[in-house]
């Protein structure tokens, strides 16, 4: 079988389509369509740019990385091209979104805060009551009653959970915690068919710091890709990227 260069390779919609990945294409393609109004980076913030991405992959010798180009079909030119075009829509979301990122951080601020509780899971009212007294009485440490009668994978870890982001908790548990003070013991509460004490031990809120303001940029560049997407299907993504 003869196999054709990469250079020379080409595919059809219908290609794509099979393969399932002509939406992964038309969102490259509408971010390179975004990128163009970014100013390239100079010298300085081109070597910052390499250099942040070597540490961030943890890349510390040119064999490393000569390895990592091998694997990704990437010479240097293209790999310096790719890491360029990162950074560039990292730089327009920053940029375009600037102005709401404050809004979306409000609205966002329970799912990228994070938390730390102890817990355990039993299944009658009776057990959980116990549990609860010998605690609040300190009759037993959390972590020895968790380790011992809790029936959940907490059991494992002496009951103790976290930081977590406070989405992974079921929600009713999670509004719990919400309102709780450090140290705060609940007296057993039913959720999702389990008899539940949770003590809060730490919330870890998350301030609006660069980083985070990039993260919430680049969701909110992704959920602007989504809707231009599901306009593309109406008015096609020649006539989107002409916008």
């Amino acid at each position: 079988m003869e196999f054709v260069p990469d250079n020379q390779l080409t595919f059809s919609n219908n290609q794509l389509k099979r393969w399932r990945i002509l939406e992964i294409a038309k969102k490259e393609a509408i971010i390179d369509h975004l990128i163009e109004e970014v100013e390239k980076p100079n010298e300085e913030i081109k070597k910052s740019i390499i250099e942040n991405w070597l540490r961030k992959e943890g890349i510390k010798s040119n064999e490393s990385l000569k390895k990592w180009q091998n694997f990704n079909g990437l010479n240097q030119i293209e790999w310096e091209e790719y890491l360029i075009r990162e950074w560039s829509w990292e730089r327009w979301c920053v940029l375009k979104f600037k102005s709401f990122v404050p809004s979306y951080y409000l609205k966002r601020k329970d799912f990228l805060d994070k938390v730390s509780y102890s817990i355990i899971r039993v299944k009658t009212k009776h057990l959980a009551n116990e549990l609860f007294i010998r605690i609040k009485e300190k009759e037993a440490r959390f972590s020895d009653l968790a380790s011992k009668y809790s029936e959940g994978e907490e059991k494992r870890v002496g009951g103790f959970i976290g930081p977590v982001p406070m989405s992974t908790p079921h929600p009713a548990l999670a509004r719990l915690l919400q309102v709780s003070q450090p140290g705060q013991l609940w007296s057993p509460k039913i959720i999702n068919s389990w008899w539940v004490v949770v003590r809060l031990e730490k919330l870890h809120n998350t301030e609006l710091n660069e980083r985070v303001s990039i993260k919430l940029s680049l969701e909110l560049g992704e959920k602007h890709i989504f809707d231009l997407l599901n306009s593309s299907k109406n008015s096609g993504l020649t006539e989107l990227t002409k916008n």
